[in-house]
């Protein structure tokens, strides 16, 4: 299979419209592109992960912005990750904890091109923003030939590199809600080498909502841990309800690494990415604690 396309296997739709009559016609052997940072390569490398022959380009659809609404910050699926880590919408609040994940995200070449909608839609265990719009409760919109739908992020995630979309389905946006002044977020994230395009060995984000020293409630999200981004959600009711200090911190850590599922690859044994969730999860913890009602 050539890493290259014919004319007639590239299609760049001029509205949603087409691009779903595209997917609709071609299904499972046409992919959407919109920066094409993990698609073209995961067909064109070593192992052909891939194997598809249609390459619809949605680049026409206007799905790259930013905006605020009464209750809401949308992000069109075609953002450039690189938008996010700039945009003074994620400068502080909870949202700041997405901010912080677009930043560690690759490098800024490729943040420039790459694409929040296929950061989640790529579905891999290790993708940043998944954990912290899991901790933010997003939610994802999607279009189809029977129109559009609003899908809970927790329930977007299936598998490895297996999402809730249809094959002749389109992510269109991402949906936050705006939170009170007394939650506060974070996110963490290790990988080999720090100022590298190496994917994590763990990340985790966590938000907390605080009344004084009394936490109302917490989210905790784990990646790279397990085939999927997923809520750890023992430890969060560990968390819920208490009296916050250093001693139920750490056990809610404990209770995090206990519900990860890792396994031994090149980046790093199970053991270790064990251990190192417990210690994300309370330095994440402790950064969001300090950021509630800022």
């Amino acid at each position: 299979m050539s890493a290259y396309f014919q004319a007639e296997e590239y299609h760049r739709p001029q509205n949603l419209s087409q691009a779903i009559d595209i997917l609709s016609k071609f299904g499972n052997s046409a992919r959407v592109i919109a920066g094409g940072t993990d698609v073209l390569p995961r067909r064109a490398g070593v192992k052909k992960l891939d194997n598809f022959n249609h390459l619809v380009d949605i680049s026409r659809l206007d799905l790259d912005y930013l905006k605020k609404d009464s209750g809401h910050i949308c992000i069109g699926a075609a953002t450039p990750i690189n938008t996010i880590g700039s945009s003074d919408l994620f400068s502080s609040g909870p949202h700041q904890a997405l901010s912080e994940a677009a930043s560690a995200h690759s490098t800024s070449i490729i943040r420039n091109r790459a694409t929040v909608g296929g950061n989640l839609c790529n579905a891999s265990a290790c993708a940043d923003l998944a954990l912290t719009l899991l901790v933010l409760d997003a939610i994802l919109v999607a279009a189809g030939p029977d129109g559009t739908r609003d899908i809970p992020i927790e329930k977007f995630f299936k598998g490895a590199n297996y999402t809730a979309l249809a094959t002749d389905e389109i992510l269109l946006e991402i949906r936050i809600p705006k939170f009170s002044q007394n939650a506060g977020a974070a996110f963490q994230k290790l990988r080999r080498q720090q100022t590298t395009i190496d994917t994590a060995i763990v990340n985790v984000a966590t938000l907390v909502t605080c009344t004084k020293n009394s936490c109302e409630s917490a989210r905790i999200a784990l990646g790279s841990v397990a085939p999927i981004s997923f809520r750890a959600k023992k430890a969060e009711s560990v968390l819920a309800g208490t009296e916050l200090n250093d001693e139920i911190i750490k056990k809610a850590s404990i209770v995090a690494a206990q519900e990860s599922r890792p396994i031994d690859d090149v980046r790093a044994t199970a053991a270790y990415r064990k251990k190192m969730v417990a210690i994300l999860v309370r330095r994440s913890l402790e950064n969001s604690i300090r950021r509630c009602g800022q």
